[in-house]
């Protein structure tokens, strides 16, 4: 069994996912796989992921919730953008800021201009605008910024709510990556340290016998997280640490690899 302890931060990032294809099982949920690692990287580790049903009350309180969290920073919130009736983020977006949905120009423009090229390209058979397209062009008024989709027709956007940020995006797995990638994460994400991560590995290692020493770590050394991850293909075990002070990190290690020694088990190089 794998136990996790999360290092302390005074903030933290919480990430909202939507779909009933995730829910169900029909569509497996990579957008948060990618985005958990992209934010520790950008030293703004996700606290909490959370999958809704298309449902606009189910995505309104969630939305309010995690925005009235005093623990998390920034809420991001991926997928629901699109042109269909299920496609319900936006109106349910402004509903939780209490905010009308307006007719964004700049987007709707976008849109005519990447449905005509697409039609001129034998993509699509009509340039006529559709109201799902208009659909994806009705934002919760007032952004604080429309991000630019190069690979889709929805607008990424941003929302300053008092002390915190909600980011939604749309759950096409390359539109999303691209927004958070070219233009997210450079504009808005920096200015921030990836925590320290170091691994040990030791060979045919029972899990249950680093219980000890893990649970002593607990006590000495709160700011770090550490899990034990057993690999059943190579046959070991990965002790993992994680934390803000790389100081902190190799005194755990150490501490660790002086225990293991004990019990006559030596990690791998």
């Amino acid at each position: 069994m794998t136990r996790r302890r999360c290092y302390n931060r005074s903030v933290a990032t919480s990430l909202i996912t939507i779909g009933d294809e995730l829910l169900a099982g029909f569509t497996l949920d990579t957008n948060s796989h990618w985005l958990a690692e992209r934010l520790r990287l950008a030293g703004r580790p996700l606290r909490r992921i959370t999958v809704v049903r298309d449902r606009l009350e189910d995505i309104s309180g969630q939305v309010r919730r995690d925005l009235s969290d005093p623990e998390t920073e920034d809420v991001f919130c991926c997928g629901g953008l699109g042109p269909t009736p299920d496609d319900r983020t936006l109106e349910a977006v402004a509903h939780a800021l209490g905010r009308e949905t307006v007719l964004w120009s700049p987007a709707m423009e976008r849109i005519e201009r990447r449905v005509r090229l697409l039609h001129e390209a034998g993509l699509v058979d009509t340039p006529e605008i559709s109201e799902g397209h208009r659909r994806m062009a009705r934002i919760p008024a007032h952004p604080d910024h429309v991000f630019h989709n190069r690979r889709g027709l929805a607008p990424g956007l941003m929302y300053q709510v008092g002390h915190r940020r909600l980011f939604v995006l749309p759950g096409v797995p390359a539109e999303l990556r691209g927004i958070f990638t070219e233009e997210l994460a450079p504009r808005f994400l920096g200015g921030r340290a990836a925590p320290v991560v170091r691994e040990l590995r030791f060979l045919q290692a029972m899990e249950s016998r680093f219980y000890p020493v893990m649970r002593q770590l607990e006590e000495s050394h709160p700011q770090v997280s550490v899990g034990s991850y057993p690999q059943s293909v190579s046959q070991e075990l990965v002790i993992r640490f994680s934390g803000e002070s790389e100081k902190q990190v190799l005194e755990a290690m150490a501490l660790v690899r002086r225990w293991a020694a004990t019990m006559g088990l030596e990690p791998v190089t």
